[in-house]
């Protein structure tokens, strides 16, 4: 689908076709990009083999094909095409004229071109992921062209071998964040391509086929080979990961906006038909509340705390709990509650009233209501909910408070060293929104 028009489509055999009334009609746009050959006449094994033989052609389809194509986002009519016998043809004018384009460095020729990339961000800029697997070769090869194809570079870099690649993305906010998906997973790159790492998340050893990065959301949608599709939430602490970054104490990296429900209306596998919405499910939603990445360089003294602290937009501290000190990237949810709240004379009294003749109160009281706690633990109910002797209506625990959902609005997340009761800033800050999930 064209990223300028959402009633033109692209459609390729070895011609590339159009249609610009969501495919009622089509025409085609330009002449057969491929090299034309004849599979029948190339050696398999070393060795050409005649009609009548055991499997031949079975289970492939024919050669000489387009089998990648992408329109740039950022100039309409710029088209890029890739084939099954290794070319890529590229034009400038939505089709009219075409250019060819057939040597990679370190590529073999008539390598399979598995995908092209248009950049999000500069015209001039394409990626081209490229598959040799059908000659027994599984290395794995990325080029890069800034000049619309004139001249290319091998941006493969550290990518294992027998990594063979079948999709790129680039990220549209910054351009040296690459994501690419092989035989065996997914690897990131923050420097353009000179080295990758593989991000594994639970996502298992598979062959991730296709992949899309959500703008809104800045989410990588996998479509794997077998194992269905896959979501790595929030990449967007990638923008900032950099070697200067990672030397740094601790480092909160940016987040995304955080949605504020309640989750609810899901039955267990097994319930159909008992609730509204029932049935099975594959898989469980992430956390409620704002995705918190950080990284911490080196082991903290135990004489210090690391914290979080959340403010809201007049800067009043809402949240302060304590994070993970030890080495490592690091991710928790921040499940959108605040520090909890001490509740008002009314309803002590209440609460006083229901406890047994001779309860003594004097361990909560002694206790604050804002005790610091571990960012990794729920700090209870959404407000006025609950029961038991929890945060929710009754018991000892109930004199400290309970948090309360904060309210939809702007916010910041900050990470520092605490120290008894003072707080120094480690790093930048973090602005984010909180929004109702459901718009009024």
């Amino acid at each position: 689908m064209s990223p300028h028009n959402a009633d033109r489509i692209y459609f390729a055999s070895q011609f590339v076709y159009r249609s610009d009334d969501r495919g009622d009609t089509w025409n085609r746009i330009s002449p057969d990009l491929s090299r034309q050959l004849n599979r029948d006449t190339l050696p398999i094994m070393g060795k050409v083999w005649p009609r009548g033989s055991v499997a031949l052609n079975a289970s492939t389809t024919d050669l000489s094909n387009v089998v990648a194509i992408d329109e740039s986002p950022v100039m309409e009519g710029l088209l890029w095409v890739g084939t099954d016998d290794g070319l890529v043809q590229v034009s400038e004018d939505g089709g009219k004229n075409w250019r060819r384009i057939e040597t990679f460095p370190g590529v073999p020729k008539f390598t399979y071109v598995s995908d092209v990339h248009a950049s999000p961000r500069d015209a001039n800029t394409v990626f081209v992921t490229l598959n040799n697997w059908q000659r027994g070769d599984y290395a794995p090869y990325i080029v890069r062209s800034a000049d619309r194809g004139r001249t290319w570079t091998n941006i493969s870099g550290n990518l294992p071998a027998k990594h063979d690649v079948w999709t790129i993305a680039q990220d549209h906010v910054n351009g040296e964040l690459l994501f690419v998906g092989t035989e065996f997973g997914l690897f990131t790159s923050v420097d353009g391509g000179k080295q990758y790492v593989q991000i594994k998340g639970g996502l298992p050893v598979t062959q991730v086929r296709d992949l899309t990065l959500h703008k809104r959301e800045n989410d990588v949608v996998m479509a794997t080979f077998g194992r269905g599709f896959y979501v790595l939430d929030d990449y967007s602490s990638l923008r900032e990961i950099t070697p200067q970054t990672m030397q740094e104490p601790a480092r909160l990296f940016p987040l995304r906006h955080a949605y504020s429900f309640v989750p609810g209306g899901v039955a267990p596998a097994g319930a159909a038909g008992s609730l509204a919405i029932s049935g099975n499910f594959s898989t469980p939603n992430p956390p409620v509340g704002a995705w918190i990445t950080y990284n911490v360089k080196d082991s903290i003294p135990a004489t210090q705390k690391l914290v979080l602290t959340i403010n809201d937009n007049s800067g009043k501290q809402i949240r302060r709990c304590e994070l993970d000190r030890t080495p490592g990237l690091r991710r928790l949810a921040w499940n959108l509650n605040s520090d909890p709240v001490a509740p008002d004379s009314a309803t002590v009294r209440r609460i006083l009233s229901q406890l047994p003749a001779g309860t003594d109160t004097t361990a909560a009281a002694r206790q604050p209501a804002n005790v610091l706690q571990s960012c990794s633990l729920a700090t209870g109910g959404f407000g006025g909910g609950g029961g038991g002797g929890g945060f929710g209506g009754g018991g000892l625990a109930a004199l400290r408070g309970q948090p309360q959902r904060v309210p939809a609005g702007l916010y910041k997340a900050s990470i520092g060293m605490l120290n008894g009761t003072t707080v120094t800033p480690v790093g930048p800050s973090q602005s984010f929104m909180v929004l109702p999930l459901l718009q009024p």
